[in-house]
């Protein structure tokens, strides 16, 4: 359990003085880096649409408010840009048919949990997902090799429909440890919050 909580403190500190060494200026909830700008011009004109989702196991549902990415240019900015992500909301990744591979944390500053979903809705995965921040300053090309590279070990290795990411640790908040979670574990939609 000790090493559990060191880990977890580890991963706080390090959200922590990302957002500090990015934030300051720019549009309020995102990191200011020409990169992110257009990212968080775009999502404050243009934002996604909102659902409620249930997390189910056995009598126990763990709700969870998100932003639904279901068209391949929302997937492809995912969570990016943001400097946090609120425990009890997230984002859900909705896929029109079978989908496989990883899910990478390229220009994203904050700590994910993420849990991809089977057809039937059951879980096909899960991962912690570390921020791959440019440290080195590598060319943009070489960041995203670099991140690609670490998104290996985010690889369910099973087909998935849907895809729910969360803030890293809430789900461990909640009773739930995002590498042993219940089997009957379950993905339940509610109907679309309007903006």
């Amino acid at each position: 359990m000790y090493h559990r909580v060191a880990s977890m403190r580890g991963i706080v500190l390090f959200a922590l003085l990302t957002i500090a060494a990015c934030s300051g200026g720019g549009i309020d909830g995102f990191v200011n880096n020409p990169g992110c700008e257009s990212i968080a011009k775009r999502l404050t004109e243009e934002p996604l649409r909102e659902a409620r989702i249930g997390l189910v196991s056995g009598d126990t549902t763990r709700m969870v408010d998100v932003e639904v990415a279901d068209e391949p240019s929302s997937q492809w900015r995912g969570l990016m840009c943001r400097t946090v992500v609120p425990y009890g909301s997230g984002m859900l990744f909705e896929f029109n048919e079978l989908a496989s591979g990883p899910f990478w944390m390229f220009n994203t500053y904050v700590p994910l949990d993420i849990i991809y979903f089977n057809r039937s809705g059951g879980v096909a995965g899960t991962a912690v997902m570390l921020p791959c921040p440019n440290e080195s300053g590598l060319t943009e090309s070489a960041w995203r090799v670099h991140c690609l590279e670490e998104a290996a070990e985010y690889n369910p290795g099973k087909p998935y429909t849907n895809v729910v990411e969360l803030p890293g640790g809430w789900l461990l908040s909640e009773g739930l440890a995002i590498n042993s979670l219940p089997e009957d574990l379950r993905l339940q939609k509610f109907v679309a919050v309007t903006r």
